[in-house]
Parts: C-alpha cells; structure tokens; sequence
C-alpha cells in the first residue's frame, strides 16, 4: 500500500471511528432517557469506541472503501459504515409526556433520529471551530493542517446523516418514515421494505457514492455559508 493512501486510511478510520461512536451513543442515550436501560446494562451508555465499533462494518469495509478511492483518486471518504446496533427493550419505553405514555412509533423514531442528529451535531460543532481556527489563522498550514481535517470530518458526519436516513431497514430513515405514515401504509410499508432491504444496501454500497454524494455537498454547503 502506498504510503499517501495508508495515510489517508488512517486519518479517515480514526474519525469515522469516532463519529459512529458518538452516533451509537446517541441512539443509547435517547432510549436511556425514554427510560430502558438495555443498553447501560450491556455496557453501551459511553463514547468508549470499543464498545460500539463492528470489526467488518465499521474497520473492515469502509477501510476497504477507503484504499479504493484513494488509489483511484477520489476523495477517500467512506459512503458506507455502521457500528454494532444500539440495543433497547420497546417494553422499556416508558417516558411519559404530558401525563401520557409517548406512543412506541414515536418513541422508536426519537432513538433513530438521535443517531443521524449526533453527526449533524458534529459537523456544526467542527465548523464552528474551523471558523474560529481560521479567524485566529492557526491551524491553517502544514502536510494535514487542523482545518483541514476539521472540514473532512463535516464531509464524514454528513454522510453518515444523509446515509443513515435513507429509509430502508435496518438504518435509521426506515423507523422516521415509519413513525409519520398512517397505520394500513406503515404496515405495508414495513413489509416491503423488510423484505428489500439487503438488495437495496447492496446496490447502495457498490452504485451509491455517486447519488449519495449529491445532498451530502449541498447540505456541507449549506452548513458553511451558515457558520463560515
């Protein structure tokens, strides 16, 4: 492996590493706060990335993709990666607003949401520093200066956004569309997919960058005329 790509594979991995732990937790944490505790009791309630990292998903294919942008020359930014499922007991679900139990569909799509909303979060807070850094010129030279990786680690995160809310199962877009469709089309919507998913993961994964490419630019664009 050339050293420029071994490179590059390192200085992606360990922030896709960290942004998926982040996402995971997110996922845990809303279903901790919605009151089941499944995922503290596995030992998932941290940012400790060992505990949510999947040796094939989030190390193996994305590096694989990774090594095969770069001795392309493409950007080597991974369109796909996941981490180990956040676990939680829907009995658990207890959280009560308004003197009332929050309805399971709607519970389910909190904790689905709070994963891609993690990495949103990331990214603004990345670009807010990637202003400050650049206000105060530091951080703007060098082999692979600071705002520079700031700015790929926004790339990274609003990927992980936009590919987690595809609404295909098992990501997380399939549980936000699923809680807003009527009953009989929820239904019908569940079993189609269900039944789809791996084909559509799998043209996802070796068809999608392109397609999958298009809103994450627009939305980092959107994000830096906003904050920069």
């Amino acid at each position: 492996m050339p050293d420029d790509v071994f490179v590059k594979l390192v200085i992606v991995l360990g922030p896709l590493i960290l942004a998926i732990s982040v996402h995971e937790f997110a996922h845990i944490a809303t279903a901790r706060w919605l009151g089941d505790d499944l995922g503290t009791r596995l030992g998932r309630f941290t940012l400790d990335p060992l505990k949510h990292i999947d040796p094939l998903w989030t190390v193996i294919l994305p590096g694989t993709l990774v090594v095969m942008s770069a001795m392309s020359g493409g950007s080597a930014l991974p369109f796909f990666a996941a981490g180990k499922p956040a676990p939680y007991n829907p009995n658990g679900l207890t959280k009560r607003f308004g003197g009332q139990r929050i309805p399971l569909r709607t519970a389910e799509m909190l904790i689905a949401a709070a994963g891609p909303a993690s990495n949103l979060l990331l990214a603004i807070l990345s670009l807010i520093l990637v202003a400050v850094l650049s206000k105060l010129e530091i951080g703007v030279s060098g082999e692979h200066p600071p705002v520079v990786l700031l700015l790929h680690f926004v790339t990274l995160n609003v990927a992980l956004l936009v590919f987690n809310m595809i609404p295909v199962p098992p990501l997380d877009g399939s549980k936000v569309l699923y809680a807003f469709l009527p009953g009989e089309m929820a239904e019908k919507y569940e079993a189609v997919a269900s039944s789809m998913s791996m084909i559509v993961l799998f043209v996802i994964i070796f068809m999608g960058a392109h397609f999958i490419s298009i809103p994450v630019l627009w939305i980092v664009g959107v994000l830096q005329t906003i904050i920069l």
